[in-house]
């Protein structure tokens, strides 16, 4: 094992990538469908990623490397993601959004000791409980959204948890690109189900604001977002990580804030300076990590 600053450029690129579901989730909201968005999306990732998947299925994978994706791809992208868009959509704002998913760190904690066998110090015990503070500071009062809004972004959230605590229990030899390939195919019909029962299969293709929002999800929200999630993930604790997202709601807000006109109130201001406290003192450590993983060794390691 080798140490490392606790706060990395893999860290910072998460933080970046992640809080760029949020802005998409925004501009998915404006598009004539959202299901419609997500279909495309994931179908589009998944023929791009099909030979690396096929390749990997075909080699050595086998039926447990697609169960095992297809569930994650479930609770890690179709849940969350998919929570995420249609709440967005019902009116919470996408900043609101992102303060709520960041209580992921706190739940993964209490999981990570029982499931995974993993120690969370005082100082992060701490540290959480202050960025959750924060969070619920942040996100009071301002909304009009419905209740259903509230309950799908929780739905989200404790599927990212699942997802998280499901890759690194598993000795998956799932490499990232084939991984998010094969999710991607469980996210597509999923959603195509959704998108039948709303406006049909047949996009857009003269919609350039559709297909923008399609090119946004995919190359930041999907390649980006989940590429960064797994290999920090697989270098650290899923307490660090957890830990990591409680700042993508800085990001995100001050996006949304500058190009969307969302309402930047005082309780937001105060509740992410205590988030950020909690973020910092959790992370004031630094962090045993996996080396790098050779050739033919897996994406997450337990």
């Amino acid at each position: 094992m080798t140490r490392r600053h606790p706060f990395t450029l893999l860290d910072l690129g998460l933080v970046a990538m992640w809080s760029s579901g949020y802005v998409g989730a925004k501009l998915a909201a404006e598009t004539q469908s959202v299901y419609l968005v997500l279909f495309w999306r994931f179908l589009l990732v998944a023929l791009l990623l099909a030979p690396a998947s096929i390749s990997h299925i075909a080699t050595g994978g086998g039926v447990r490397a697609v169960w095992l994706n297809g569930v994650l791809g479930v609770c890690g992208m179709f849940m969350q993601i998919g929570c995420v868009v249609v709440a967005v959509g019902m009116g919470i704002s996408a900043g609101t959004v992102s303060i709520i998913y960041a209580t992921q760190p706190l739940l993964t904690a209490a999981l990570a000791g029982p499931i995974l066998g993993e120690r969370v110090s005082p100082r992060q015990w701490i540290g959480l409980a202050i960025a959750f503070t924060g969070v619920s500071i942040a996100s009071y009062g301002g909304q009009s959204a419905p209740l259903l809004a509230y309950l799908l972004t929780a739905l989200g959230t404790f599927g990212l948890v699942a997802a998280t605590l499901i890759a690194k229990v598993t000795n998956d030899a799932t490499p990232i690109l084939p991984s998010i390939g094969i999710q991607s195919s469980f996210c597509a019909a999923l959603f195509m189900l959704f998108a039948l029962a709303d406006v049909g299969l047949r996009p857009p293709f003269h919609d350039p604001a559709f297909w923008f929002v399609v090119g946004w999800f995919i190359v930041f929200s999907t390649f980006g977002a989940f590429s960064f999630y797994w290999m920090c993930l697989r270098r650290s604790s899923t307490v660090h990580v957890g830990t990591v997202l409680y700042l993508t709601p800085v990001f995100a807000i001050a996006v949304t804030w500058l190009f969307f006109d969302e309402p930047l109130t005082v309780a937001k201001l105060c509740g992410l300076t205590i988030c950020l406290a909690g973020a910092a003192i959790s992370l004031s450590r630094p962090i045993a990590i996996v080396p790098p993983l050779t050739a033919g060794e897996g994406l997450v390691k337990p």
